[in-house]
C-alpha cells in the first residue's frame, strides 16, 4: 500500500520561516500609523494578516515596500536629518550608513564584544561620570569653574584627587556608594544587549545594570568579574561581565582614587604588563569593541591603547566601533573622527544628547541581523531552519567577499586611469583588510603587509608619517614571513628604516625568493607577484610627491592573476586564469556600477541580484567545489 506524499503546507510554499525574520517590519505594516497609506493602496485594510497575506500573495510588492521601509529607518535611526547641516551634504550620514554596515558584518561573525560606560547607565536613573563628578564637587564645596575647567580637559582623576585631598577619601567613597550600589531600571540599550551578545561584555561602570539584566532568570549562567582581583577565568559557559574598576558592592576593591588608578595602570606611563591593562590590550588585538557611553578621551583606557599600538608596531589590528554623539561644529567633529581613526575605532554618529538613540542602533543591529539570516546562513553559527544545499552555502559566504571585488574586476583587462589611481588602491586594501574568502589560503604576514602598503600608498602622493608608519608595518610583516622561510631576513633588527629602504629592501628579498624556485603554495607565489609589483610602483611614487603616479599594467594583471587563483579554488571555475567568462552582461554592468559607487553604501538588495546572476552562470560553468568551503566564525 502506498502512503501519498503529504501536501506543502503554506509554510514549506512560501517559506514562512524567512517571513518571521522580517518580524519589525511586518509589525509596523500592520500597527503603524505611518503604514496607513500604504495599506490602503494595497488594499490590505480589511485583512486580519495584511503583512503575511502580502508576503504569500504578492513577494515583489511585499520586497519594495520592505526596501522603502528600510530606508527610511535608516535615515531616522542612523541620524541623516541632524547630520545634513554639517556639510550640506549627505557625507556624515553616507559614512553613518558605510560604518554601520561594517559593524553588522562583525557582529554577524561573532566578533564583537561591548564595551558599557556611564553614558549608558543614563537610562537607569544614573549619572552619567561627568555629572557625578559634578555632584562631588558641590558636596566637597570645590568651585564650579574649576571642575567644569577640569571636565572640559578630559582630567576626570584630578577632580577626584582634588575633591580627597580637600575633604577626604572617605567622602568620595560614599558619594559614589550613594549613587550607585542601588539597584536601578535597566534602559531598554542594556535588554539590547543581552539580545545580541551572549559571551562577554567590558564595562567601566560601578553599577549593577548589566548583572540586573543579563542574570534575569539565568543567574547561574552569569559571570561576573572584578578586574581587580581576576582570580578566576572566564567561563565559556556564561555570560561573562568584566568589571575592569570593580564592583561597588566591594568598595574597597574599586579603582576610586588617582593613587588606585595609578597603581592599575601605571603612575607615569602606561604599564601593560599589569593585569587591567594587559586584559585590555587583549580585547583591544583580538576582537572588535564596540564602545557604547564612553567618553574615550585622554582616559586611562584610551592610554592603554595608545600604548599597544606603539608597542606593537603599526602592525594590523582589528577594527574597533564607537557609538558617538555628534557635534553641530563641523571642525570639532572632524578633529573627533580622526581621533578615534587614530585608534582604529570607528565612529558611528548620533544626535547630541540623544543616548536613547544608542537603544535604536542596537534595535536595528538586531532586526537588520535578523533579515540577512533568510538570505544567508547565520555567521554566527545559527542556522536557517531550511538549510541551503552545499554549494548554496558557500556561494552566500562568498557573496560579501565578492562584492568587495567588485570595483576592481571592473578595471581587469583596463588601464586604470592615473586620476584613479589613490581610488583602485583604496579598494584593493579592502579586499586584504577583510577576513575574505580570497586571502584565506595566503600566508597572514603577506595579507597583513598587503593591507599595510595598500593603506601608505593610498593615502597621499607624498610619503607622510602616517604612510611610513604603514610601510614599517608592512616591511615587518614581510621580515616575519621570509623569517618563517628560513631565508636572509632583517625581523629582528631594530633599525629605523626609511621609505625608501622599505620598499626597495623587500622588494630585492622576493625577487631572490622567486628567481630560487624555492616551492612556494600558489596563493603566496601570486601574493609575492602582486607585492613585487606594488613596491616598485611605491618606489616610482616616492620621486613625485606631487601627484598620483600612474599604476603601471603589472598591478593590475598580478591582482588579477591572484583572484583567478582563489575564484579557481574555491568556486571550481572552468577558466582559471581568467575571470572573463563571468563578466560579462549584467555581473560587468554591476561592476561598473560598485566602482561608480565605490564610496557609496551598498545598494539594497544588492547581494541578492548578485547572487542570482551568479547562480546563473555557475551553472553554466558546472557545479560549485565544496572541498574548499570555509565554515564561518562562530
Amino acid at each position: 500500500m502506498s502512503v501519498a506524499n503529504p501536501t506543502p503546507s503554506w509554510c514549506d510554499q512560501d517559506q514562512h520561516h524567512f517571513f518571521d525574520h522580517y518580524a519589525d517590519f511586518n509589525t509596523w505594516l500592520e500597527e503603524s500609523e505611518n503604514a496607513q497609506v500604504l495599506r490602503a493602496n494595497l488594499g490590505l485594510d480589511n485583512l486580519s494578516q495584511p503583512a503575511k497575506a502580502l508576503f504569500a500573495g504578492d513577494k515583489a510588492q511585499y520586497d519594495q515596500a520592505f526596501e522603502q521601509y528600510k530606508t527610511s529607518r535608516r535615515q531616522e535611526v542612523l541620524s541623516r536629518d541632524y547630520l545634513q547641516p554639517l556639510t550640506g551634504d549627505e557625507h556624515w550620514f553616507e559614512r553613518n550608513v558605510e560604518h554601520f554596515e561594517q559593524l553588522l558584518l562583525q557582529m554577524a561573525k561573532g566578533e564583537v564584544v561591548p564595551f558599557v560606560g556611564a553614558g549608558l547607565s543614563v537610562g537607569g536613573r544614573f549619572p552619567t561620570w561627568q555629572d557625578h563628578l559634578r555632584q562631588q564637587g558641590k558636596t566637597a564645596n570645590i568651585a564650579s569653574e574649576h571642575i567644569e575647567a577640569m571636565l572640559a580637559a578630559g582630567n576626570f582623576e584630578t577632580i577626584i584627587a582634588d575633591i580627597e585631598a580637600k575633604r577626604g577619601r572617605n567622602t568620595f567613597i560614599a558619594g559614589i556608594r550613594d549613587v550607585f550600589d542601588k539597584n536601578g531600571t535597566v534602559p531598554d540599550a542594556v535588554w539590547r544587549l543581552t539580545e545580541l551578545f551572549g559571551d562577554t561584555v567590558l564595562t567601566t561602570n560601578y553599577d549593577r545594570l548589566l548583572e540586573q539584566a543579563f542574570g534575569a532568570g539565568r543567574e547561574q549562567t552569569l559571570q561576573i568579574i572584578n578586574a581587580l582581583l581576576r582570580i578566576e577565568q572566564p567561563d565559556p559557559k556564561c555570560v561573562t561581565v568584566i568589571k575592569l574598576h570593580g564592583d561597588i558592592t566591594q568598595p574597597g576593591k574599586c579603582i576610586l582614587s588617582k593613587n588606585q588608578y595609578d597603581d592599575a595602570y601605571g603612575a607615569d606611563d602606561v604599564d601593560l604588563s599589569r593585569p587591567i591593562p594587559r586584559l585590555l590590550s587583549h580585547y583591544y588585538q583580538a576582537t572588535s569593541l564596540l564602545f557604547m557611553g564612553c567618553s574615550l578621551n585622554n582616559d586611562r583606557t584610551v592610554q592603554v591603547f595608545r600604548a599597544v599600538r606603539q608597542h606593537a608596531g603599526d602592525t594590523g589590528f582589528p577594527q574597533h566601533f564607537s557609538f558617538e554623539p555628534a557635534s553641530d561644529d563641523p571642525e570639532a567633529m572632524a578633529q573627533r573622527n580622526a581621533m578615534l581613526e587614530s585608534l582604529e575605532i570607528t565612529a558611528i554618529w548620533f544626535e547630541k544628547d540623544r543616548f536613547d538613540l544608542i537603544e535604536r542602533l542596537l534595535e536595528l543591529a538586531i532586526d537588520e541581523l535578523s533579515h540577512r539570516r533568510s538570505l544567508e546562513p547565520d555567521l554566527r553559527g545559527v542556522k536557517s531552519v531550511e538549510e541551503p544545499e552545499p554549494e548554496n552555502r558557500q556561494l552566500d559566504v562568498f557573496l560579501r567577499d565578492f562584492v568587495q571585488l567588485m570595483p576592481l574586476l571592473f578595471w581587469l583587462h583596463q588601464t586604470v586611469p592615473q586620476s584613479e589611481t589613490s581610488r583602485y588602491l583604496s579598494a584593493m586594501q579592502r579586499v586584504f583588510n577583510a577576513n575574505s574568502i580570497f586571502t584565506e589560503d595566503t600566508d597572514p604576514s603577506l595579507v597583513s603587509g598587503l593591507d599595510l602598503i595598500l593603506r601608505a600608498l593610498s593615502n597621499n602622493p607624498y610619503f607622510d608619517g602616517y604612510a611610513h608608519g604603514k610601510l614599517a608595518g608592512a616591511f615587518h610583516s614581510f621580515q616575519r614571513y621570509l623569517a618563517n622561510l628560513g631565508e636572509e631576513n632583517y625581523a629582528s633588527e631594530k633599525y629605523d628604516w626609511d621609505n625608501r629602504e622599505m620598499l626597495v629592501i623587500p622588494a630585492g628579498q622576493f625577487e631572490s625568493l622567486l628567481s630560487s624556485q624555492t616551492p612556494l603554495p600558489k596563493p603566496d607565489y601570486h601574493a609575492i607577484r602582486l607585492i613585487l609589483a606594488l613596491l616598485r610602483y611605491g618606489q616610482r611614487q616616492l620621486q613625485s610627491p606631487q601627484q598620483f603616479c600612474e599604476l603601471p599594467p603589472t598591478v593590475n594583471i598580478e591582482l588579477g592573476d591572484y583572484l583567478a587563483l582563489a575564484l579557481s579554488n574555491k568556486l571550481n571555475l572552468a577558466t582559471p586564469d581568467r575571470l572573463d567568462d563571468i563578466l560579462t552582461g549584467d555581473i560587468n554592468g554591476l561592476c561598473q556600477n560598485a566602482w561608480d559607487d565605490f564610496e557609496k553604501p551598498m545598494e539594497t538588495g544588492l547581494l541578492d541580484k548578485i547572487k542570482q546572476l551568479l547562480l546563473r552562470g555557475f551553472v553554466r560553468q558546472g557545479p560549485l567545489t565544496t572541498t574548499h568551503y570555509r565554515k564561518p566564525a562562530s
